[in-house]
Formats: C-alpha cells, structure tokens, sequence
C-alpha cells in the first residue's frame, strides 16, 4: 500500500499492475505518472519537472502495456491496448537491432527496422524476425 508520494511509484505500479492482468488499475497508474507535474498532483512543480516520471510514462508504456521483458536470453513481448486508445507504438534497441512494435485492436505489428534476424517470444510465443 503506498500514497504515491514518490514520482517512482506509479509507473512500478502501472507495470505491476499490467503483468498481473489489471488493465484499468494499470491504466490509471499511467496516468497519474504521465500527468504527474501537468496536474501539480504533489504541489512541487514549481521545484522543477520529475525526470523520473517522464521515463516512467514511457516504461509503463513499454514495460507495462507492451509487456516487455527478456526471458530465456530473448526478447519477449505481452502487449494489450488500453481501452481508450485505438493503437500504441514504440522502438526499442535491443542487442543491436531496432524494432518496432505496433499494438491496436487488431492486433500486434513487430517490424525488424535494422539489424540481423532474430527469435522473440510474443504472448509466450517463438517467432523468428527478419527484415523485409
């Protein structure tokens, strides 16, 4: 239990909250991180901006909706959109390749933009990446 008091608390909890299949709570968490110093929510804006807030919107993002984690020395992926979002997208380096993910309610794009093809787990899944 916590009151969220430390700009590193939300996003760890919209992770959490993500992998544990609580897409609304993980929502919300997102939120309160991503709109941590626009909403003033711990009245110490005028100290300046929460750095860690701002990488923890995009770690909520990637490590939370799109379940991002490395499992077995390979790259895996869990992504699920939130509700009210129509679609989601975000590179990331990994071993020396680049790799877009796009996530909608049609379903997940994983695009290998550079580099040598590699093996990623999708939802628990093995599937082999190669540039087109």
């Amino acid at each position: 239990m916590t009151v969220h008091e430390s700009s590193l608390s939300p996003c760890v909890h919209a992770i959490l909250a993500s992998k544990l299949g609580y897409e609304e709570k993980a929502y919300e968490m997102y939120l309160r991180t991503a709109r941590l110093d626009l909403d003033d929510y711990n009245n110490d804006t005028e100290d300046g901006c929460h750095i860690t807030s701002m990488a923890g919107t995009w770690m909520s993002v990637v490590k939370g909706f799109g379940g991002m984690r490395v499992k077995d020395e390979k790259l895996s992926l869990a992504p699920f959109i939130p509700r009210k979002w129509k679609s989601y997208s975000f590179r990331l380096k990994f071993r020396g390749r680049v790799i877009k993910v796009r996530v909608s309610g049609q379903g997940t794009e994983t695009i290998l933009e550079s580099g040598e093809p590699m093996d990623i787990f999708l939802h628990g899944k093995s599937i082999t990446l190669q540039r087109s």
